[in-house]
């Protein structure tokens, strides 16, 4: 098989985030198997893993890891070809997945095959996790339980460019709690979704962090419900906002829950009428084993020195490979904040395609990118399997 056919066949098995990505882990664990990968599997959560054996020159193990879930495809009717069919026009693959991110998944399992008869120093192990679109890194870190890794390539898409940061993601609700009355006679009760409304124009308007390479922090609404709903003649007794907050590096969620309480306290201070909370979500969902994750929406955001081992060792695989080694980082949260901002495992990203082809309609990848993937991968492996000690 080559990087094309098995990048056609995981789109081909639609793997929807939450439970749905059994075909496609099948098709990942039957081309592991197939290329003579050992201890391939799937754990209880659903991600399926395959080891290359090392010669056990250096220590530890490298793990590489892509995620199989997909978001959906919204309507495929405003796709021009079956988002699940794969099709090739010209030099790009086109469906749901091709670059976010079952073409880097492809050209893992397939640049790391070529170490079956010439292996690297350390064994390396290649993860096809799940669920990374909906709470990015918490099914990873069941990998990493059973493969504590002396350092992680996280695949998703950065043009053939080496990422060595990310900013991090937290879902963070705000709740506000009135009294119920008739809608006719509203001064009875306390209507919840307005005390909701200067709590969302002062935390829009919230100073936020910069980093000089990440960028800024971000906090932003994208949803808005009210209970009951619908509010038939009632004013509603509850309120809840959805906040999606960009975090930086070294931020912690106690940072991102303090800077809205003291928005809260200030409200209250002036209307003691307003009770208002605020948390970070929690992810709740079954895998498709049958497996229960419990997590909070939480991922922190991480950065290598641009002379750490792993970053100099990186540099050196992908020159092996053909490549011009640039530095980058990702503006999107992968599961590199489970290896690098919840473990300290150094981690860099490298992969096929560019991170504004990830949920578009029409999502595309180049075939010349996948094929590159294939050695650069191998390369990455070889160097960073050398690694001695902490990379």
């Amino acid at each position: 098989m080559n990087v094309v056919e098995l990048t056609q066949a995981l789109v081909r098995a639609p793997s929807h985030a939450g439970a749905g990505e059994a075909a496609a882990a099948e098709v990942a664990r039957a081309a592991m198997q197939a290329l003579g990968y050992w201890d391939v599997g799937i754990d209880t959560a659903g991600n399926v893993t395959g080891r290359m054996p090392g010669r056990g020159d250096a220590p530890g193990v490298v793990v590489f890891d892509g995620h199989l879930d997909t978001v959906g495809v919204g309507n495929p009717a405003a796709w021009s070809s079956d988002p699940f069919d794969a099709v090739q026009r010209g030099d790009r693959l086109y469906g749901r997945g091709v670059a976010d991110m079952k073409g880097a998944i492809a050209a893992m399992i397939l640049g790391v095959a070529a170490l079956r008869d010439d292996p690297a120093a350390c064994d390396v192990v290649v993860s096809a996790s799940i669920a990374e679109e909906l709470v990015e890194g918490v099914a990873f870190g069941y990998v990493l339980d059973r493969y504590p890794a002396k350092a992680v390539v996280i695949g998703e898409a950065t043009h053939l460019m080496l990422a060595r940061a990310q900013r991090g993601r937290a879902e963070v609700l705000v709740e506000t709690f009135g009294l119920p009355a008739h809608s006719s006679t509203p001064h009875l009760g306390v209507n919840a979704v307005k005390a909701m409304a200067p709590l969302i124009s002062l935390l829009s308007g919230l100073p936020m962090p910069s980093d000089p390479l990440l960028g800024p922090a971000v906090l932003e609404v994208t949803d808005i419900m009210s209970h009951p709903y619908p509010g038939l003649s009632v004013v509603p007794e509850r309120c809840r906002a959805t906040f999606d907050r960009r975090l930086l590096v070294g931020e912690e969620a106690d940072d991102v829950l303090e800077e809205v309480r003291g928005i809260i306290g200030a409200l209250t201070a002036d209307d003691p009428t307003l009770r208002a909370e605020v948390s970070i979500a929690l992810d709740h969902f079954t895998s498709y084993t049958g497996y229960e994750i419990i997590a909070p929406n939480f991922a922190p955001a991480w950065r290598m020195d641009d002379d750490a081992p792993i970053v100099l060792a990186a540099e050196r695989g992908l020159q092996r490979a053909g490549l011009t080694p640039i530095r980058s980082h990702y503006a999107l949260c992968t599961n590199g904040s489970e290896s690098a901002g919840r473990r300290g495992i150094p981690t860099i990203g490298f992969g096929p395609g560019e991170e504004t082809e990830a949920h578009r309609i029409d999502e595309s990848v180049s075939i010349a990118h996948l094929a590159a993937a294939v050695t650069g991968y191998e390369m990455l492996a070889r160097e960073l399997s050398a690694l001695n000690g902490e990379p």
